[in-house]
């Protein structure tokens, strides 16, 4: 099975990286406190920044709609977008958040909905060009006993990951893909588990290979890539209805998902996108998902 050893030269080789050879001794190369403390700030600016640009567009926004309002002498509804005008100025540090949506006037709603759309774009954006270099960071000072400064860069991941997107749970048949799944665990087991714990869901993504099942002997389990290195989300199947296993034809390797005493249910390469039913069952070294089945087609 490809995946035997996998996990553990794939964690080596990321872990190299950070300890580079210097006169025959591998010595880490551990970001200082000032070093964290920079990046943290950073990325700290780049979400202000993201705020102020929103905040303009929005502080626009509102003055367009009230004189509009005006114009129209609807007194009601100018009233009420001069009061999120008014509190939109008391509140410079966070101008536009969810909890300020309103029911009316639906011109302010919709306004609202359209730059909060956008604002979680742009903070995506920024924390998907971050996470990489901080997820690094946390991990090189793990490594290297600096709990205190690992905890500070872990604290930051998990509130930039929630200005972009609040930890809420998912509901039932929600569609996710094993990327995103990876990196909410990256943060915390804690944020993790409040979007995916209790839930079944549709997991969708590329097929890494198979691997024993270490919960239950003789079994195997399908795993998805998690979008880094050493990034896994295992699938476990139910061995009394599901067989997981290799086939190997000459130089040709596929992954093959079948019921117990039946054909071929799904007969995939590495690589190939694929669509699991599962139910998020704790981290093993993986994110792992449980009781899993494929959808109807």
């Amino acid at each position: 099975m490809e995946l035997r050893f996998t996990r553990s030269l794939s964690f080596l080789a990321a872990s190299v990286v950070c300890y580079p050879v210097i006169g025959g001794v591998l010595r880490a190369q551990v970001p200082g406190p000032d070093a964290v403390v920079a990046e943290i700030e950073r990325g700290e600016r780049r979400i202000r920044e993201v705020r102020v640009e929103i905040g303009n567009r929005y502080e626009k926004k509102l003055a367009e709609l009230r004189l509009a309002y005006q114009k129209l002498a609807d007194l009601e509804n100018a009233v009420a977008v001069r009061a999120e005008e008014t509190r939109m100025a008391a509140e410079t540090q966070k101008p536009l958040e969810g909890g300020n949506l309103v029911a009316e006037p639906r011109l302010l709603r919709e306004a609202q909905t359209e730059l909060l759309t956008k604002q979680g774009e742009m903070l995506t954006q920024v924390l998907q060009e971050s996470l990489p270099k901080l997820l690094e960071m946390k991990k090189t000072l793990t490594m290297a006993g600096k709990l205190d400064d690992a905890l500070k860069v872990s604290g930051f991941i998990r509130s930039m990951q929630d200005a972009a997107s609040p930890a809420q749970h998912l509901p039932p048949n929600s569609i996710v893909t094993a990327e995103e799944v990876f990196q909410a665990f990256q943060t915390s087991r804690e944020r993790g588990e409040a979007i995916y714990k209790g839930s079944r869901l549709l997991l969708r993504g590329k097929v890494a290979g198979v691997r024993p099942d270490p919960r239950e002997p003789g079994a195997a389990l399908l795993v998805l890539f998690g979008g880094a290195e050493s990034a896994f989300v295992d699938c476990a199947f139910p061995s009394a209805d599901y067989k997981v296993r290799e086939e190997r034809a000459g130089q040709n390797v596929v992954y093959v998902v079948s019921r117990s005493s039946d054909a071929a249910m799904l007969k995939v390469q590495r690589g190939a996108v694929v669509e699991i039913q599962g139910k998020y069952e704790g981290v093993e070294g993986a994110v792992r998902f449980g009781g899993c089945s494929l959808p109807k087609r």
